[in-house]
Order: C-alpha cells, then structure tokens, then sequence
C-alpha cells in the first residue's frame, strides 16, 4: 500500500540502449511507490505517447517503455519522469543506434606484423630522396604530436613521448619547425619523417604563420626554425633553404582534426587550413586527414576500437572532415592516439599502421611522380 507522504523513487534505474537498426529499444525499471504517481515518458525533451510502434506499460512497481523496429529517429536522450504533488524524480539514458550491421570499411585487423614489416622495409626507388617527409597540420591540441609518439610507439613495442604534447586547450607546446625520423625497436632509422609544428590559431598573431607552412611544403625552412606568429620566414634567414632538393621537401600533407571537436573549430582555423591546401593542390602534394579522440566522439568505439568501421558516428565526423577540408572520405584516417595509456593496445596499433600505410603509398607514389618529372 502507498501513502500521501512517499515520495517517488526509481529504486531500479533505465540503461543506456544501444542496438541495431530494425531492433527493439527497450526501457525497464522499477519504482518505490506509484499511487497517484504520474508517468511521463520523454524523447529530446517531448513527451512520448502509446502507438503501433511504443508500448508503454505499469505492472504494479515495474515501469517499461518498448519503441518496436528503431530507426534512425529513435537515437536520442530518453527521460522518464515520476510526478506526485510537488515531488518529481527523472532519469535520463541514451539511445544509440548501431546503424551498420557490417564494415563499411575494411581494415587489416590480425596482420599487424606484416604491415609493420612491409613498412620497416621500404626502399625508395628515388635515389634524391632518403625518407618520405610528413607535414602535420592542424589546431592546438588535437594531437599532432600525439601521432608522431604513437607511431614511434608501434615500431619501438613500446610507449614512446619523444615530442612534447600539449594540453587540450592552451597554447602551443611546438615552438619550432622540428623533425622526427621514425625508428624501430633495433633503433634502426626508417624511411619516414614526422615535420612538427606549432598549431594553427584563430588570432593572426598567434600561432604558425600559413607563408611559414607553405614555405615547408616547398623545402624552403630548414629543421630548427624558430616558429614566428608575426612575421613569416624570409629568404635572406639563415634557416631558410633557397636551394631545396625533392629531398627536402613535404611528400604529404596530414591535416589532423579532433572527431569530438570538428564542429566547434573555429571558421578561421579552417580558412586558414584551407589557403595552405590550396596551395599544396597547386604542388600535386598529397593530402589526407587524421582523425584523432575518435574513442570520445563515439561510446561504441570507446568501449571497443574494433567496431570503428561499424559506427555510423564516425562516418558522419569523418564526412565533417571532409567537408571542412575538401578531401574524400578515402583519404580521412581515424586513428586513436597513444595518450593515457602506458602499454600498447593491439588495435590501437592496428588502426594506425592501416592509417600510415595508406599516407606512405601516397607519399611514395608522388615521389616516384617527381623522380619522372626530372628524368
């Protein structure tokens, strides 16, 4: 029996529901007390009612809310409120939507080896350049450092922090035009050079100056170079290089943006971002994207890498970067970084040497292209 003076509990709380498309949704959960407790059911904020599709029950304490064959409308926040006088109890979950039943992309989960193995092997066909040259572009803290550790992780069977990160927000930690020559865990040097530099800023006065980024692009700035948010390099600089071989200059250019954060950048970061591609457009350089923090864009990639080409929530940040960019979705990588972890994950691994690989056949095929050019 109930009384005038309980006040609703759920003394069983709602689960976030994650399920396929054309799948059940259900909502189960229990309360103290129900007499002259009033039962409402939200989605977004609107109140649900009975239909052909939502069935929703009391059986005494017990409380349950079915939505029959989801589809791509039922993802979404769901609440359920207990009203009884001036006392009122709510719980909120998540619906989310395992749109994809299958890979809509392939990915060399159990051949990790011999991915690793190819690339510790390349030789380069053109004898003017030793290494393939890697340009990281992209804003404060979205992991450009990060990806240049993690990929030295993977060829060294060990977590590696040789460029300095910088926190989320702040200002850069990359000061200066700085070079990392990929090694294995022989501490044999590989054919791949990670170019690291400062973040692009919203403010013209902070942050790498895009005549700077331009400049390396065409091997005219030499390793070192202080980084100058005011003032771009100049021919008579002692760090500037006037005579670039096909050496010296970027095979590709890997812009790195945060699946999380790709809405909030701000419009001039991508202006900027979007001079800079223009002009190694007008180079034939090479370009993709690296899609970074994909484990905090998507719960079902957090809670297992493996599903990263299930999740239609990826596809969807990976579709934003290449509308913010101009580049096709085969040419945006979703990698997650070496960050809080101190051990190496295999699938972490996994997606990262599937990302490199595809950037070193892009960058080799562009150095064969010059090679050609010249002879």
């Amino acid at each position: 029996m109930g009384g005038a003076n309980i006040k609703p509990e759920l003394t069983l709380q709602l689960q976030d529901q994650r399920v396929k498309l054309n799948e059940d949704i259900v909502f189960q959960c229990k309360a103290n007390d129900l007499e002259d407790v009033k039962v409402i059911w939200e989605k977004d904020g609107l109140t649900l009612h009975k239909s052909y599709r939502i069935c929703i029950n009391q059986s005494g304490t017990e409380l349950s809310l079915t939505i029959k064959c989801a589809k791509g409308e039922d993802e979404g926040n769901y609440t359920l409120w207990l009203r009884k006088g001036s006392d009122s109890v709510s719980h909120s979950v998540k619906v989310t939507l395992l749109e994809y039943d299958k890979n809509w992309r392939s990915i060399e989960w159990r051949e990790k080896l011999d991915i690793k193995h190819n690339l510790e092997d390349l030789t380069l066909k053109n004898p003017q350049v030793k290494h393939l040259n890697f340009l990281l572009l992209g804003p404060v803290g979205t992991g450009k450092s990060s990806i240049i550790n993690s990929i030295q992780s993977v060829f060294k069977n060990r977590v590696e922090v040789g460029a300095l990160v910088a926190a989320e927000a702040g200002t850069s930690f990359t000061l200066a035009y700085n070079n990392y020559q990929i090694k294995n865990s022989e501490n044999k040097a590989l054919p791949y050079v990670f170019s690291d530099i400062m973040g692009l800023e919203n403010d013209d006065m902070e942050g790498s100056h895009p005549d700077d980024i331009i400049s390396m692009l065409k091997g005219h700035v030499r390793e070192g170079y202080r980084l100058n948010p005011r003032c771009a390099l100049t021919e008579n600089n002692q760090n500037y290089n006037s005579s670039p071989t096909p050496g010296d200059k970027i095979h590709c250019l890997i812009s790195v943006l945060p699946a999380d954060k790709i809405s909030l950048m701000e419009k001039k970061v991508f202006e900027k971002m979007d001079v800079i591609r223009k002009k190694a457009s007008g180079m034939n350089i090479p370009q993709v994207v690296f899609m970074t923090r994909v484990d905090l864009a998507c719960p079902l990639v957090k809670d297992d890498l493996q599903c990263i080409y299930s999740s239609k929530n990826i596809k969807r940040k990976m579709q934003e970067c290449s509308n913010s960019v101009g580049l096709p979705m085969n040419c945006i990588f979703p990698v997650k970084n070496y960050h809080e972890e101190n051990k190496l994950d295999g699938k972490m691994d996994s997606l990262i040497l599937d990302a490199l690989k595809n950037v070193v056949n892009f960058a080799e095929s562009y150095v064969d292209r010059l090679y050609h050019l010249e002879h």
